[in-house]
């Protein structure tokens, strides 16, 4: 049980704004990208970034909230309306989709106690981005037995030497609602995580119940006007693993938002939460009078989010956040709220959320901090993608979150940078740096930036940009002082950018190909292997199949792809999830799902194999799934290589990949 007393912070005042220093970045004409340099003022070039706002009374949160519905058209009008406020154009909010080396690029691989009669063995984990910060993912293992979920159930299988046998399944109900559960595994504690629940599901606590107007017609679930906007919410179940032949559910807990990533780092899940105004408010229909009736009676509960757990037949509840916990942006960006929250399996009443009203997109994690990102999109951005344009620019708004405690989490600071994040991987901190790359599309070019916290702000202290004119980011990597970049329109350059000063980043390389790259991951000393697609060298930019590349980076000011291999026409998984990817350094071992394109219905889905060195990329084996099913994930234990589909399990030879069994659940 915590014993951390979970108390109320010390009161913030909102910092000054840093006065932003004006950084051009030119593009030359020459069909290269110039890469221009800022000017060398002799001090560190501190651009924006504003912090966030914290209300002085709980009256004053509330009057925040009331005024953003007005101004959104959540009530008396027909339609919610981001950018039409008092005749001013006011930004919305759309969603978007590093520690040294040795911790980014440490292999995911561990050794546990032998259990009875069974001999210890290495095995792999999820591939995540930063060791120490665990993600959540659809299998699980402690190396003797996998957890994973099929339809409505958690399946336990014992994959010890010689065995491949499932030993339990636990009916979980209709705790979730939909596909997407998730797990993360903390000692005999595993977590199912369920995205998207709804009414029907354990989801069902969203906000207090309001009183609608009589004659108000509500958009969505009327029966559940409490609800947030359709309804979504996220349920986690608590299952003891502590005989893995006999999994318990210990407790249930709901949580107002539905889920955009989560952590778990020392044991203790962080999940990211998005919420919006009660349901009964948005795109109320109704008379216009009875839907400001409807927003003038709520109170703060309506708005904030709340919890429910219930644990041997005993429920509480409580309120996820309050309005000492709530921030909000200097410029107005929504009604939504994003909440980080801390629950740990042992004791599974979350912890006191860190709350910001405005909605959150891409998650990055460190063991120590937690940021979330937000896009906001103002008018006529985006319109014509990688062109250039007039008028304001797509902005990407960070928010930094103090994630080291058990139970608390506490906000640090914010910043903003030009254009908008790919996906986490665009995304490092490193000596207490934040690194980030993003496309502009007001300016048709990427840019590397790098934050530094002052105050409560993420001041920009340093930016290099002009990679990819005209093209946008397919796939960044940070390692230690360097990040590589890769964006594409036709051919695949691959931009190596020196961060060892900070306050002066410095494109030292450059490598162009056909195709891209769409993940990059490390696999030794000045090795990077890339995972895309391959595209003709001239024509249209079509898609022409699966290819891998190795990378030697060890020459910052010239990359050089060592060697290259083609799968035909088809896509993996670890293209856009790097979940799917398998990289198992004893063996020099790279393993992704494969789905071959066909036009005569869906194939077998497989995993494919590949020796991978220096020396070049070879195929060692593969192994085909079920009919109708995709394999999705591959783990290794000891001397086997498991491809886990929806249906079941296939175990192969990690040498040949030669199948030895399967398991149909």
């Amino acid at each position: 049980m915590l014993t951390t007393t979970r108390t109320g912070r010390t009161r913030r005042t909102a910092a000054t704004v840093v006065t932003a220093a004006v950084v051009a970045l030119a593009a030359g004409c020459t069909g290269r990208a110039e890469i221009v340099q800022p000017p060398d003022t002799g001090r560190p070039r501190f651009v924006l970034a504003s912090a966030l706002v914290p209300f002085d009374a709980c009256g004053d949160a509330l009057a925040y909230l009331k005024d953003g519905a007005r101004r959104m058209g959540l009530v008396g009008g027909s339609a919610t309306k981001w950018y039409a406020v008092d005749d001013k154009a006011v930004a919305g909010t759309a969603g978007s989709g590093s520690a040294a080396v040795a911790r980014e690029a440490a292999p995911a691989t561990t050794a546990v106690p032998a259990p009875a009669g069974a001999v210890a063995q290495a095995f792999s984990t999820t591939n995540v981005q930063e060791a120490g910060a665990d993600e959540p993912d659809v299998v699980k293992t402690d190396g003797r037995y996998l957890y994973t979920i099929a339809g409505s159930a958690l399946v336990v299988v014992d994959v010890g030497p010689n065995e491949l046998r499932e030993v339990a399944s636990l009916d979980l109900g209709d705790r979730g609602y939909g596909y997407g559960a998730q797990l993360l595994l903390a000692g005999d504690r595993l977590l199912v995580v369920w995205p998207s629940s709804g009414p029907s599901g354990g989801g069902r606590v969203m906000h207090a119940p309001i009183t609608v107007p009589a004659g108000t017609a509500v958009r969505g679930n009327g029966t559940a006007p409490g609800l947030d906007v359709g309804g979504l919410a996220t349920a986690v179940t608590v299952v003891s693993v502590a005989d893995p032949s006999a999994p318990a559910i210990v407790g249930d807990l709901s949580l107002g938002g539905s889920l955009v990533s989560a952590r778990l780092v020392d044991g203790v899940a962080k999940l990211i939460l998005r919420s919006g105004p009660p349901q009964a408010l948005y795109g109320a229909t109704g008379p216009a009078e009875d839907a400001r009736k409807t927003l003038e009676q709520t109170t703060l509960d309506d708005w904030l989010p709340r919890y429910s757990y219930t644990a041997a037949g005993r429920t509480t509840s409580g309120r996820l956040t309050d309005c000492r916990e709530m921030t909000h942006p200097a410029d107005f960006a929504g009604v939504d709220m994003v909440s980080v929250v801390a629950v740990d399996p042992a004791d599974p009443r979350p912890g006191p959320a860190a709350s910001v009203v405005g909605a959150g997109d891409v998650v990055y994690a460190t063991p120590e901090h937690l940021y979330v990102t937000s896009t906001t999109w103002t008018p006529g951005s985006g319109a014509v993608p990688f062109t250039p344009m007039a008028g304001p620019a797509t902005k990407t708004a960070i928010h930094e979150f103090d994630i080291a405690d058990k139970v608390r989490t506490t906000y640090l600071a914010s910043g903003e940078v030009d254009g908008r994040v790919l996906n986490q991987f665009s995304l490092s901190e490193h000596n207490g740096d934040l690194r980030i790359a993003t496309t502009r599309d007001d300016a048709a070019e990427s840019q590397v930036a790098v934050l530094r916290r002052d105050g409560d702000h993420l001041a920009q202290i340093g930016i290099v940009g002009g990679l990819g004119q005209h093209e946008k980011i397919y796939a960044v990597r940070f390692l230690g002082d360097l990040a590589y970049v890769v964006t594409f329109r036709q051919t695949d350059p691959l931009y190596v950018v020196d961060l060892a000063d900070p306050t002066n980043p410095v494109v030292r390389g450059e490598l162009k190909i056909p195709g891209y790259s769409a993940y990059l991951h490390p696999i030794g000393a000045g090795l990077l292997l890339g995972l895309g697609q391959g595209v003709p060298e001239a024509g249209p930019a079509m898609r022409l199949g699966t290819q891998l590349s190795v990378f030697d980076v060890s020459d910052p000011a010239a990359p050089a792809r060592l060697s290259q291999v083609s799968l035909g026409p088809s896509q993996s998984a670890a293209e856009y999830d790097h979940h799917a990817f398998l990289w198992w350094p004893k063996e020099n071992l790279a393993v992704i799902p494969l789905a071959p394109w066909s036009q005569f219905g869906a194939p077998t889905s497989q995993v494919v194999g590949f020796t991978v060195t220096r020396d070049g990329i070879a195929e060692r084996g593969r192994l085909a799934g079920f009919p109708g099913d995709t394999l999705r994930r591959t783990v290794v234990i000891g001397d086997r290589v498991l491809a886990l589909g929806d249906r079941g399990v296939v175990a192969g030879d990690v040498a040949s990949f030669t199948e030895q069994a399967r398991l149909t659940f």
